[in-house]
């Protein structure tokens, strides 16, 4: 039986270093995914994820079982993302690896088996979009990318997005809101050539 991650941190503070390497094999996917996709970079992603897991290694003992462990962390990835940003001073950052991520998905289907030239157009149009979606995010600010990324490609709710920025739930909605604006405006620009 699995042992939950409260459990886990028990056994880490009671001199059981080992049993730290379960949570990191739990959540370093997770880890990896939300730095790679805040960073657009895999090196700078994996040194994130590293010093994460280093940083609340060192802090299990200010573990608050209240909350999820995972949000915890998710929490320190993010603040680490943000100092990296803070630190080439960039207001925003890159987001080409948002939609190779998965949010592509929302925006294209599996085009493999098409063939008639109507579907071919249709596939062309959805790149279009795909690339004109790239562009926007790309765009966005930092503090509204951290939430397109939390919500719509980690599919973590309000309330978990609230824990880990450390943010009233309004201000998350907020955030959120504002993004999906700025997104459909710089769409609408785009395709009406307005």
């Amino acid at each position: 039986m699995e042992l939950d991650d409260y459990k886990i941190v028990q056994q880490v503070l009671k001199g059981r270093k080992e049993a730290f390497a379960e949570l990191v094999e739990r959540y370093k996917k997770q880890v990896f995914n939300v730095a790679w996709r805040m960073t657009n970079d895999a090196d700078v992603a994996m040194d994130i994820s590293q010093e994460a897991f280093v940083k609340i290694y060192r802090s299990l003992d200010q573990y608050n079982p209240q909350y999820k462990f995972s949000s915890w962390l998710l929490k320190s990835v993010n603040n680490l993302c943000v100092d990296y940003f803070r630190t080439r001073g960039d207001t925003s950052a890159s987001l080409d690896a948002i939609m190779d991520g998965g949010a592509e998905a929302l925006l294209s289907e599996d085009a493999s088996m098409e063939s008639s030239v109507e579907e071919l157009e249709k596939t062309e149009e959805r790149l279009e979009l795909r690339s004109i979606l790239k562009e926007a995010i790309d765009q966005l600010p930092l503090d509204y990318k951290s939430v397109v990324v939390l919500r719509h490609l980690q599919n973590l709710s309000y309330k978990e997005i609230s824990t880990i920025l450390n943010l009233p739930m309004g201000t998350i909605k907020a955030r959120i809101f504002r993004a999906r604006r700025i997104l459909k405006t710089h769409l609408e620009k785009r395709v009406t050539g307005f």
